[in-house]
């Protein structure tokens, strides 16, 4: 939920870093007024989208402000691929879009690609300072599925029955408010530990959409026809790509042998149970392959994806 109301309380942010986007001229000077009263003075301002890339993806903030409308979903998009690892070097930082857009799609859009907060204009400097305490105070745990990682949004009888495993981010902004230069520290280690946490837990759960897909292909081919085949093929390739940041040789051998075949049974006319069990077996042995490597060895979970 979206804490409107959370009261006030004076947070030193003055060693706070902020990256602020917002191709309006005008808005982005009205947004960093209101960052300026509330206490912010390391703040980098862009109104160009590809300068505002090249800065979240080469430098190190503790917060991110976008404006996401008139963007054409390039901010949710880019804001996705901070969440998993492409770019940046911290996954967990605090990520906040600001819209006059407030059409469902283009919120839903915002939502699945793990943002902490939306603030829909126009806002005030105290609804901005109300959230900003919020998220340093009660920031909500992440979750990390094949398709997401961000803010577990779930209700509670839904975190109660679901497998899905819950963790605190590090959350540098709090960190910066703390003044105490052995935080910084200590949550540095925390995010690069994290980080591979979340890769290891990523690299299962793309491994595990692949292998349930096919099965359900396999079993029942009429739901299978449901399927997104350049969906499935789109996460074999992001498979692949994660392992080979890892050096994973026999690992990245059969994801390469993965995304050969998934993007030839693009074409109905290529698909046949012999290939759905290939790639089944492919993808569950690029997992298995990837918990050989003595690196991983002792730190991977071991579950058998079936």
């Amino acid at each position: 939920e979206t804490l409107m109301n959370w009261p006030i309380k004076m947070i030193n942010y003055d060693e706070a870093r902020v990256c602020l986007f917002d191709p309006a001229q005008h808005n982005i000077l009205v947004t960093r007024a209101s960052l300026v009263e509330i206490g912010f003075s390391n703040i980098d301002m862009s109104i160009d989208f590809s300068t505002f890339s090249e800065e979240v993806s080469n430098k190190t903030y503790d917060l991110i402000i976008a404006e996401s409308h008139d963007t054409g979903g390039a901010v949710g998009g880019l804001m996705r691929k901070i969440r998993t690892g492409e770019i940046g070097d911290n996954p967990f930082v605090i990520a906040i879009t600001t819209s006059w857009n407030n059409e469902t799609d283009h919120i839903q859009n915002l939502v699945d690609a793990g943002i902490d907060d939306i603030l829909l204009r126009p806002f005030s400097t105290q609804n901005l300072q109300s959230r900003l305490g919020s998220l340093v105070d009660c920031r909500k745990n992440f979750v990390v599925t094949s398709d997401y990682i961000g803010p577990d949004r779930r209700d509670d009888a839904a975190r109660k029955t679901g497998t899905l495993k819950a963790f605190t981010p590090p959350n540098t902004l709090k960190a910066a408010t703390v003044g105490d230069t052995k935080s910084h520290e200590k949550i540095t280690a925390e995010i690069i530990t994290m980080k591979a946490d979340v890769t290891k837990e990523r690299v299962r759960r793309l491994a595990m959409k692949i292998v349930v897909s096919m099965q359900v292909k396999l079993d029942n081919p009429e739901a299978g026809e449901a399927l997104d085949m350049e969906a499935i093929d789109a996460t074999a390739r992001e498979l692949r790509r994660r392992l080979r940041r890892y050096g994973a040789a026999d690992a990245v051998e059969l994801a390469s042998a993965l995304t050969e075949i998934t993007t030839e049974i693009l074409d109905p006319d290529a698909q046949s149970s012999t290939q759905f069990k290939l790639v089944r077996e492919l993808a569950q042995g690029a997992y298995t392959a990837l918990l050989a490597v003595k690196l991983w060895k002792q730190k991977l979970p071991r579950c058998k994806i079936q």
